[in-house]
């Protein structure tokens, strides 16, 4: 695969690029766990195809029993969109009156395998701070769902303007999540709080510090997970800051003392350290999958990569 060629020819100038942060990190308490813990299953909610093409007023739920405590909050959905852009960006927004908290979630791909060899990684303006630039792909699955996104986020506000605004994803889904947390807060929901588990790297060191400094941002890696490391740092991505990286073994129940929290754009104590620094592991995509939950699991066996569009 030339994928795999380049991430080989890459390395030692990847290598070169990434001077390690200092050490600093520490572990979690174990509210914080439970905390990560529950927002990671509207993460895991958004594979399933009974929220991301559900009625206004459905309840959210997992047909693999991932998502539990989100089943159990009652949480309901207000507004989902999947097969209207040509980068098939899927999600919903739902409603959580237990928690308090409007959250917009964003589906992962069905094949990171495909993603991973089909990727290209151009670099574009968001137009969100001086020189920052975000991977195209990621930009543009935000911004094909933003203009109808925002006016049921508007509406719902207005409905409970004392409501957390929350965004979750898992793997590609983690990079749209991202990105539009930062566009969100930028346009005035400035108290976004981000959730994104396995995102692959979405920025050059000017947005990634843009958004770092936004606050409120909770980035998960576990173990060598090969997705975080991509983008190369080569190519000029880096991560936005913090890192909390899970240490704990593949379908294993996560204690606090099994994540760290790393800080650093670069820090290769963490995820990015692993193996061959920064190189991705392609056989290692058994730590993706699990994020105190198997967070993909609601893909299922041959599901297709789009629901069927209704006939005309």
């Amino acid at each position: 695969m030339l994928f795999s060629l380049f991430i080989a020819l890459s390395a030692a100038a990847t290598l070169g690029h990434a001077a390690p942060s200092p050490v600093q990190r520490r572990d979690i308490s174990t509210s914080e766990l439970a905390q990560f813990s529950f927002w990671v299953q509207y993460a895991a909610a958004a594979y399933c195809p009974t929220d991301y093409t559900a009625e206004p007023g459905s309840k959210v739920t997992c047909w693999a029993g991932n998502c539990p405590q989100v089943e159990q909050a009652g949480a309901t959905i207000l507004y989902d969109f999947s097969d209207t852009t040509i980068t098939d960006t899927a999600g919903y927004i739902a409603v959580d009156n237990t928690n308090k908290a409007h959250v917009l979630a964003f589906r992962g791909s069905y094949s990171v395998r495909n993603w991973v060899s089909d990727a290209t990684f151009i670099h574009k303006d968001p137009g969100l701070c001086d020189g920052c630039k975000a991977e195209a792909g990621f930009w543009d699955s935000w911004v094909n769902v933003r203009d109808d996104v925002l006016e049921q986020l508007d509406k719902a506000v207005s409905q409970n303007p004392d409501y957390q605004l929350v965004v979750v994803g898992h793997s590609l889904g983690a990079a749209v999540a991202t990105l539009a947390a930062a566009d969100l807060r930028h346009r005035g929901y400035s108290s976004t709080t981000l959730y994104a588990f396995a995102a692959p790297r979405v920025a050059n060191s000017a947005l990634a510090s843009y958004i770092t400094a936004q606050n409120n941002n909770y980035r998960f890696t576990h173990t060598n997970d090969p997705v975080p490391k991509l983008p190369l740092l080569s190519m000029g991505y880096v991560h936005i800051s913090p890192e909390y990286w899970i240490t704990a073994p593949d379908n294993a129940t996560v204690s606090a003392s099994e994540v760290e929290v790393l800080q650093g754009e670069v820090n290769l104590n963490g995820n990015t350290g692993t193996g061959i620094p920064d190189v991705p592991d392609l056989t290692a995509f058994a730590a993706h999958h699990w994020y105190f939950e198997k967070a993909d699991a609601c893909i299922g066996p041959g599901l297709p990569f789009k629901r069927s569009l209704p006939s005309q």
